[in-house]
């Protein structure tokens, strides 16, 4: 399925705005970065639909866009923005093309002439607009009228409260959207109430089926990659790489591909090293085989490898910075596996500095996820004790980010 919102049901979209440039960011910086980080919505079958951001108040929605832009958040994914009523109201439309958006709104009670007329004037110029924090209430007939889904908080209800959510909208066209869907039992319940969409941590949640064997497509890879992690042996990589045939093709494959823009191909995995360096081939052989995982969403690669990055450019010892990288790559090694962290952390051959980050989250790289999944949850407060502090963070998420989409999308083609 596409990246894009659902198509709206009504409505015209023939009044687009363009995005915003990165010329305009770069011509007026902020004083201080734009606290924002995103979640993966996806579909019932974990096709990624777009990221909601997460922002430290709905006001910086029109900060991200201006001084970040759509694109650098969601890798040219669909947003999904939080628009709050004084925003909405003071400022008017946003200016973003409605076919990459989906607007949250929060209907509140639904007693709110100017917003059902400002949500109106959306509708109109074909936005999808969600009602976020929706509590079903007679007074908001007008907005469902008018909008294109609703968001319900799973948390906020709880189990018999969505069942009456959803019973109180039926019969209506609309688009449902369960948030704080933060396991797999929870999900469960979403897809058989009929909701169209998920949002919240159960895509790094293991499934765990009593007696599922380990799975062990690519498991003798990743613990030969893992025993390398803190080895800098370029002998050992290359047989590492050299004995699964998958591997050694897709790395020749990347190798040659137009990112180097090589006139003379390059031949072996040797020659791959030699181009790209050990470091470098060995993170991307690590990426590739836990792509290679079997019935694992893609936007669960994408997550592990912006928690790598971050970790990696929150580390304040450069001599550590790549095992602070290896302890974000296998931060959803429990998800890959169908294992509890512990039992998936025993089928590799990781340092025990590493396993006590990953278990337990100690010590410096311990520190360093602590505040990226911090971070992913929009728990900006979390970053205020780090040297740099939220701004540092920031920073290091907006890379990660990029770097991760743009490596994501080189191994996917």
């Amino acid at each position: 399925m596409a990246s894009r919102p659902l198509k709206r049901r009504r409505g015209r979209d023939d009044h687009r705005s363009e995005m915003p440039t990165a010329s305009h960011a770069a011509t007026a910086p902020p004083a201080r970065e734009v606290l924002v980080a995103r979640q993966p919505i996806l579909d019932a079958e974990m096709n990624l639909l777009g990221f909601a951001l997460l922002v430290d108040g709905a006001a910086v929605v029109a900060d991200a866009l201006s001084e970040v832009g759509l694109e650098k958040l969601t890798g040219g994914h669909a947003a999904w923005l939080p628009l709050g009523r004084e925003l909405l109201l003071d400022v008017g439309p946003v200016p973003v093309r409605s076919d990459r958006v989906v607007l949250e709104v929060h209907a509140g009670d639904g007693e709110d002439d100017a917003l059902v007329a400002a949500v109106r004037q959306l509708a109109d110029r074909g936005a999808c607009v969600a009602l976020d924090r929706f509590t079903f209430g007679p007074a908001l007939g007008p907005l469902l009228d008018l909008a294109w889904g609703v968001k319900i908080d799973l948390a906020a209800h709880g189990a018999d409260g969505v069942r009456a959510q959803v019973g109180a909208l039926a019969g209506r066209d609309l688009v449902l959207i369960a948030t704080a869907v933060d396991t797999n039992e929870d999900l469960a319940l979403c897809r058989a109430l009929g909701f169209h969409a998920f949002q919240g941590a159960f895509l790094a949640e293991p499934e765990i089926v009593p007696g599922r064997a380990v799975p062990t497509q690519g498991l003798e890879a990743l613990g030969s990659l893992a025993d390398l992690q803190a080895s800098f042996e370029f002998e050992d990589l290359e047989r590492a790489i050299v004995r699964d045939v998958g591997l050694s093709h897709k790395l020749l494959r990347y190798a040659n591909s137009a990112v180097f823009s090589r006139t003379q191909r390059v031949g072996s995995v040797r020659e791959a090293l030699t181009l790209l360096g050990a470091r470098p081939v060995r993170r991307w052989a690590t990426a590739l085989v836990l792509a290679g995982m079997p019935d694992q969403p893609h936007a669960l690669l994408v997550t592990a490898l912006v928690r790598a990055r971050m970790c990696e450019l929150l580390s304040d010892d450069a001599a550590r910075a790549d095992r602070a990288f290896t302890v974000g790559m296998f931060s959803t090694i429990n998800r890959l596996l169908g294992l509890p962290m512990r039992e998936a952390l025993e089928t590799l051959p990781l340092a025990d500095d590493v396993v006590a980050a990953l278990l337990r989250g100690e010590g410096a790289e311990g520190r360093c996820l602590r505040t990226v999944l911090a971070w992913e949850l929009g728990d900006f407060a979390a970053a205020e004790g780090l040297p740099g502090g939220p701004d540092r963070v920031a920073r290091a998420y907006r890379d990660a980010v990029a770097w991760a989409d743009g490596t994501a999308a080189a191994i996917a083609g």
